[in-house]
């Protein structure tokens, strides 16, 4: 009876290890699926200095993604980047205020300098996020006003290239943006942004696979002030 029970016992096991074996290796993890758009707040970091009837303001407005995600880690972490690449700009502006407010005629003209950089989403759809950043630089001489973007794939976090958003080949995208800007803004421009490398072009996407190529605060030809051109995308 004993030696029944042991060899059920044994074909019983074989059975359990022949069924896992079978089984086992048809069982497939479960893909992650990035979610097709992001929840995000925008968190205002301001520093205003008053003296008499002068002022200094610092305006960065951060965006951070909600979740906890390695590719919402990914993304905050780069957008923190880019806010402490400005602070060097937010010490230069104070420098000035605190050397110019006892000038009497910046304080009967109630100078008033600013370094704002304000965000806006232009695109949050489809697993993809781009942010246009509108900035503007005044601390007693010539004023500044530009604008670029950055956009990231949710999925994994990637921060996104021109090439990487812009329709046709990748080769000849640098030629197709030097010709749009020669024949919409300036011939000049042509050769400058042709030795222009591929990571210093900013931009922003835009709903109906729209990118939005943006120069300034100084021209590629020289010469100061914001302009930009609209290109055909990839992402819609």
């Amino acid at each position: 009876m004993k030696r029944k029970k042991s060899i059920c016992k044994s074909l019983f096991t074989i059975c359990l290890i022949l069924g896992l074996a079978f089984v086992l290796p048809n069982i497939k993890p479960v893909p992650v699926i990035a979610a097709s758009k992001a929840s995000y707040e925008i968190i205002n970091k301001k520093e205003i200095r008053k003296y008499k009837n002068m002022s200094a303001k610092y305006l960065y407005q951060l965006p951070q993604l909600k979740g906890n995600s390695a590719a919402i880690k990914k993304i905050n972490k780069s957008l923190r980047a880019d806010y402490k690449k400005t602070l060097s700009g937010k010490e230069s502006l104070f420098e000035y205020f605190e050397g110019d407010k006892y000038n009497s005629f910046r304080q009967d003209y109630g100078e008033k300098y600013y370094d704002t950089v304000t965000c806006k989403v232009m695109f949050n759809q489809n697993g993809y996020i781009s942010f246009r950043y509108s900035c503007k630089w005044y601390a007693g001489g010539v004023g500044n006003v530009w604008e670029y973007g950055l956009t990231y794939r949710l999925k994994d976090g990637k921060k996104m290239g021109i090439q990487d958003v812009l329709a046709g080949s990748r080769d000849s995208a640098k030629q197709r943006i030097a010709s749009t800007y020669a024949n919409k803004i300036s011939s000049r421009g042509y050769e400058p942004i042709m030795k222009m490398k591929y990571s210093e072009f900013c931009f922003y996407i835009k709903p109906g696979k729209k990118v939005v190529v943006c120069f300034g605060p100084y021209q590629p030809m020289g010469g100061n002030g914001k302009s930009s051109i609209t290109m055909k995308g990839k992402i819609n």
